[in-house]
Order: structure tokens, then C-alpha cells, then sequence
């Protein structure tokens, strides 16, 4: 989700509960403001009542006596309050409902007599008549902040979150092995530029140790391979000339030792290379042909050991896989399933337009099987593999998307790559 959205929602939010909390204190004070107005009318009501009785004249039949309930005090009767409220339901008769009746008693002295004077009035409360008015407007409130809230949010967002994007185009346009360094555009916000300085001095110093590292494997790789060269083939030439036979079988140990060497250095600058390597949109790699193509060159190996392959493959099956990488993958696949299978065991090749599935049989793995990934890790100690082709086969794979599994059961090992998506 966006930055931008998670603030639309985040005000959305805060925008309902004010408008909720707003509308429940309306709420509260339109009803307390209906009773005190009532209260206010009523009080006028009394002192009008009080005014007439105080002229001396007889107003029992005034209209303003409708409502009204006047009594004479007893003489030892005394007013405790100025004045008294009550506010309960009552049925009334007129309206056949129950109705919300507010009732004021006064106590004024009149010629030296005191005089108890109650009135009522029916109060409507805002339950009855206002309650679906204010629902309306708090409705109409809310979704036109709500839309405020979303347009002004994109432009705001939009103008305040400028420098950011360009900040994340940057990066995403940022290579490792360009010559040039990352240029961000000065903010005038000041956690922007903070974070773009950061951003130019981390990557400044990536790509200073990229080139190191890469220099160092290119150099390791170069500068190992002479020697080894050289050691081999005086071994070799020693070898040609007349030892005892434990000298040769020294010397024959000492070569095989260095083939290991060479393959181990071969294997660690190729993974090194793999580990920095950024992956380009790859074009769309026939691995139809070249799954058979890559059977066939191992087709010797595998009879030279009796094994039996088969293939199920589906005609042009295209994946976003880069040509070289793709074949190195196949290799290392292949090998494995030659080199760790038994004698007249079988080779399974499953290529469908979702996953490559290579199935072989051969022994149990002495080791668990979600280590065989890692470096120089061996499913089995007897064998003279170095340990690391499926490190390069997982590596290929995280470039591009794919994923790779491995188990094994009943005697089967099951290697499968599941293809990414191509990119639209």
C-alpha cells in the first residue's frame, strides 16, 4: 500500500471519530438546551401566574391557568429551594403515548402569603423528531470530508512526497557497476536530505567494495590458476619419469589434489561473480531445447555409469532466464544427478511451462537436506564432489525469481525449479 493511502486512511479514521464524538456532544447539548428552554418558558409562566395573582383580580379561567396548578402554603410551610424541576415520562391521555413531561415549581409571597405555583409542559425530545435529521448531516458531513480529505491527500502528498519518489527512482535506477555515482536532488525538507545524503554515501561505498570484491575475485582466479598450472605440470612431468611406485602414487595424490584446487577456485569466482551479478530483463531462454541439448552432452557419462534417462519434456517452453546462466544451471543438475545417483539407476527430466522437476535415484543424504544448499555441503562424504553446485543452482535462481526445492524419499532425490512469471 502507499504512503499516501495509509494517510487518507489514517485521516478517514480520525475524521470519523471527531465527526462521532462531535455529533454525540450535539446531541447531548441540543437536549439539554430543549429541557432549559422549557424550564426558561415555564419559569416566565409562573411569574406571569404570580403578576396575576398579586393584582387581586380573578384569572382562574385565564387561558395561562391551563396548564397551571396553583395552592395556597400552609402558614408553617416554608420554600427549601427557590426553585423546583422535575423531568419524568408520563402517559398522557390527549396523545395516548408516553411523553416527557417538565414540571416547575416556584414559591413566591403574595400580600404576605406564600403561594406554591407548578407548571408543565410536554418537552419533544430530539430522540423524536431531530435524531434522523442529525444522522443525515453527520453522513453528509463525513463523506464530503472524506472526500476532501482523499483529494487533497493525493496533492499534498503528491507535492510533499516529490523529493521521496524521486529519491526511490533513483535507487531503483542505481547499479552496482555503473561508473557513477547515485545523484539525488536536494529537498527543501530537512529529513529528505538526510536521508539522500545517507543513500549517496552508502551506495558510494558499495560500489567501492563491489569493485574491490570484484577485483579480488578476477585477480584470485588469474593469479591462482598460473601456479596450479605450473605445479601440475611438473607433477605430470615427474610422473613420466621413473619413481617407485610409492612415489607415484604420491605424486598421483598430490595431482588429484590439485584438480580439486582448481575446481574449488573455478567453483568460489563463479559464485563470487553470481553473488554480485545484477540480473538485466532477461530474454526469454528455449529451455526446451536446451534441457535436451544438455542431456545429450551428459548422455556418455550417464551409460558409462548405466544409467537410464528419460524425458518428458513440453515443446518451447520459455522462461526469463539469461541463455549462459540457464545452461550453467542445467549442468550443474545433470552432474549431480549423474554423480550422486548408483550404478544402472534411473534420470528423470520433467520440463513443463510452470517447472523444471529432475528426479534420479540414489542414496539417502547424510546430511539434512535444507543444508544442501550452502557451501561445501555434501549429501554425501564418499563422493569427490566439492559441495557447492547446488549453491550456484539457488543462486541462479534468486537472480531471476525461480525457485528452487530439494527433498528426497523412497530413494529418489527431487530437484525442482519452479519458474517466475515473465515480466509484462
Amino acid at each position: 500500500m502507499k504512503l499516501n493511502y495509509r494517510y487518507t486512511i489514517a485521516y478517514a479514521v480520525i475524521s470519523f471519530c471527531v465527526l462521532l464524538i462531535g455529533f454525540a456532544i450535539v446531541y447531548a447539548a441540543l437536549s439539554r438546551s430543549v429541557t432549559q428552554a422549557t424550564i426558561g418558558k415555564l419559569k416566565h409562566l409562573n411569574e406571569v401566574v404570580a403578576a396575576q395573582l398579586r393584582s387581586g383580580r380573578n384569572y382562574s379561567q385565564h387561558p395561562a391557568r391551563a396548564h397551571v396548578l396553583v395552592r395556597r402554603a400552609a402558614p408553617t410551610d416554608t420554600a427549601r429551594h427557590a426553585q423546583l424541576v422535575q423531568v419524568r415520562d408520563e402517559w398522557d391521555a390527549s396523545l395516548q403515548s408516553t411523553v416527557s413531561v417538565v414540571r416547575l415549581t416556584t414559591y413566591p409571597v403574595v400580600r404576605g402569603q406564600r403561594f406554591w405555583i407548578t407548571s408543565k409542559a410536554v418537552v419533544v425530545e430530539p430522540s423524536d423528531v431531530y435524531l434522523t435529521g442529525l444522522m443525515l448531516v453527520f453522513a453528509w458531513t463525513f463523506v464530503f470530508l472524506l472526500a476532501l480529505v482523499v483529494i487533497l491527500s493525493e496533492v499534498i502528498s503528491w507535492r510533499i512526497l516529490k523529493p521521496f519518489n524521486a529519491i526511490l527512482r533513483g535507487i531503483q535506477r542505481f547499479q552496482l557497476g555503473q561508473p557513477t555515482t547515485l545523484e539525488l536532488q536536494p529537498s527543501r525538507t530537512a529529513e529528505f536530505n538526510v536521508l539522500s545524503d545517507f543513500l549517496v554515501t552508502m551506495t558510494t561505498r558499495a560500489q567501492s567494495d563491489y569493485q574491490g570484491l570484484k577485483e579480488f575475485s578476477e585477480n584470485a582466479s588469474h593469479e591462482l590458476q598460473t601456479p596450479i598450472a605450473s605445479i601440475k605440470a611438473k607433477i605430470e612431468l615427474l610422473m613420466d619419469s621413473e619413481l617407485s611406485e610409492k612415489q607415484l602414487l604420491m605424486l598421483t595424490a598430490m595431482h588429484d589434489e590439485l584438480e580439486r584446487l582448481t575446481k574449488i577456485n573455478q567453483s568460489l569466482t563463479l559464485l563470487a561473480k553470481l553473488e554480485n551479478f545484477e540480473s538485466q530483463p532477461a530474454t526469454l531462454t528455449d529451455m526446451s531445447d536446451l534441457v535436451q541439448a544438455t542431456e545429450a552432452a551428459f548422455a556418455d557419462l550417464a551409460e558409462m555409469k548405466g544409467l537410464r534417462t528419460t524425458l518428458q519434456l513440453v515443446p518451447e517452453v520459455r522462461v526469463p532466464l539469461d541463455v549462459a546462466l540457464a545452461q550453467l544451471l542445467l549442468n550443474n543438475l545433470f552432474s549431480n544427478a549423474i554423480r550422486h545417483n548408483v550404478p544402472g539407476g534411473e534420470i528423470h527430466a520433467l520440463l513443463s511451462p510452470t517447472e523444471f522437476t529432475l528426479r534420479n535415484t540414489g542414496h539417502a543424504p547424510s546430511v539434512p537436506v535444507g543444508e544442501l544448499f550452502g557451501r561445501f555441503k555434501k549429501g554425501n562424504a564418499a563422493l569427490d564432489s566439492i559441495g557447492i553446485g547446488l549453491a550456484i543452482v539457488k543462486r541462479i535462481g534468486e537472480l531471476y525469481g525461480h525457485q528452487v526445492d530439494y527433498s528426497y524419499a523412497e530413494g529418489w532425490h527431487t530437484i525442482r525449479v519452479v519458474f517466475a512469471a515473465p515480466a509484462v
